[in-house]
């Protein structure tokens, strides 16, 4: 498994459609469950799923009411990035991955980055991800690389999918889904052309779409909206995961620190269980 194509970027181009959960999700899932090695990289400068991570892993160790301060000597994404380290070659993987445990890894987001695109917006500072991950050889150290991106159409899209071997969807069934799809499909048609050189060693494909927020009793009109999304992509070989990602207000009103695998949920655990089954089997079938 490792050492095949296995850089997966989260991306969708609208907010709100449980990216970050699913990807924070399935990684810990893999992790644990699955004993695989795991590389999260967070690129969305929001920093989500970093802080997700940080706060179950008590990584700050701030003391109540203490304040988190810009100083704290982490590693960070913005690492990779950083004029200051003079060249790619000076980087330390400790200045960029943080182990919160021995599955599960992460190059932590960082809320610097806000300033990130403006600084450092060129065609050869999108390279650098990908050249992160190619001169540490990451691809032959971890199972699955995820990156979570930013819901918008930017330099850290970009940066992720020139270094992503796939994207995986995740998609609400609302009624401006259907759109949203079209326009996250035309993005990367339009990267493949401008990054033709880039894409014609190293070809991105959609791993599929995960239907998210689902009720657990679909109404007719979610139902309806899901089946005109399929029928509208069914010549585009687009692929649907059988199995979704339900909607549940725990996720989305508990603590960030909290996982679906912390929380005595059995159908929530088996919702998730089914997805990464699926995953990997989709993932197995693509590089078989």
């Amino acid at each position: 498994m490792k050492d095949s194509p296995n850089v997966i970027s989260f991306l969708n181009m609208k907010g709100g459609v449980c990216k970050t959960t699913l990807c924070k999700e399935m990684a810990l899932f893999l992790s644990e469950v699955k004993d695989r090695d795991i590389l999260v990289i967070d690129i969305d400068p929001q920093s989500n799923c970093t802080q997700s991570f940080f706060e179950r892993y008590n990584v700050l160790q701030i003391d109540e009411g203490e304040l988190i301060t810009c100083e704290t000597n982490l590693p960070s994404i913005e690492n990779v990035f950083s004029k200051s380290k003079g060249g790619l070659r000076e980087i330390k993987l400790e200045d960029v991955i943080y182990e919160l445990s021995n599955k599960l890894h992460i190059v932590p987001g960082d809320l610097n980055t806000v300033f990130m695109e403006r600084e450092t917006g060129t065609g050869a500072s999108e390279q650098k991800l990908f050249n992160f991950i190619d001169q540490f050889k990451l691809q032959e150290k971890y199972d699955y690389i995820f990156i979570d991106c930013p819901p918008t159409y930017s330099f850290y899209t970009v940066s992720a999918l020139l270094s992503s071997n796939y994207y995986l969807v995740p998609l609400k069934s609302d009624a401006y889904s259907l759109l949203g799809l079209d326009l996250l499909e035309r993005v990367v048609t339009e990267l493949r052309s401008l990054y033709r050189a880039n894409f014609s060693n190293r070809p991105i494909n959609n791993l599929g779409t995960i239907f998210t927020m689902i009720p657990k009793t679909p109404s007719k009109g979610v139902l309806r909206n899901i089946e005109q999304i399929k029928e509208a992509f069914k010549d585009k070989n687009v692929y649907f995961f059988r199995n979704d990602f339900p909607r549940a207000d725990k996720i989305s009103t508990g603590k960030l620190s909290t996982f679906i695998m912390d929380r005595d949920d059995a159908g929530l655990y088996e919702k998730l269980a089914e997805i990464c089954q699926e995953f990997e089997e989709r993932m197995a079938n693509l590089n078989g």
